[in-house]
């Protein structure tokens, strides 16, 4: 008589365990369920001299509680960094997600600090949420 192998049901249950949690996440193909899950590194870089930091703080704010996710952002004085930090090289205001401008921006190559300006002035709370949400690894 044919004896089925208990140990082979068992791995294969376990295995079948482990593809579970890989499953995308429904209403999103293709997504792990854990990579939803994560906030990103979110930091805002500005100094108090920058008439613009306090404008970009704000809609800042206003764009995560809109996500709703309860995610928050470091508030980084470049003042404050090491002179050979390279984030003293992005302009002032800056977001960065994962250690990417928000904005799209190239990384800068040497710590000098400098203003910027946007296109249109400082990007809205709206601006800021849309970017988020489409932002390289959401």
């Amino acid at each position: 008589m044919f004896k089925p192998y208990r140990t082979s049901a068992v791995a294969a249950a376990a295995a079948l365990g482990m593809l579970a949690g890989c499953a995308a996440t429904p209403g999103q193909p293709g997504r792990p369920a854990a990579m939803n899950a994560a906030q990103p590194t979110i930091e805002l870089l500005g100094f108090p001299g920058c008439p613009n930091t306090p404008a970009m703080r704000d809609n800042l704010q206003a764009a995560l509680a809109s996500i709703g996710k309860g995610w928050t952002f470091a508030d980084t004085n470049q003042e404050k960094l090491p002179a050979s930090d390279l984030r003293r090289g992005w302009p002032t205001p800056t977001v960065l997600v994962d250690g990417r401008d928000l904005f799209g921006m190239p990384a800068p190559a040497a710590p000098s600090m400098g203003c910027r300006m946007y296109p249109g002035g400082v990007p809205s709370a709206a601006d800021i949420t849309d970017k988020l949400r489409t932002a390289p690894g959401k």
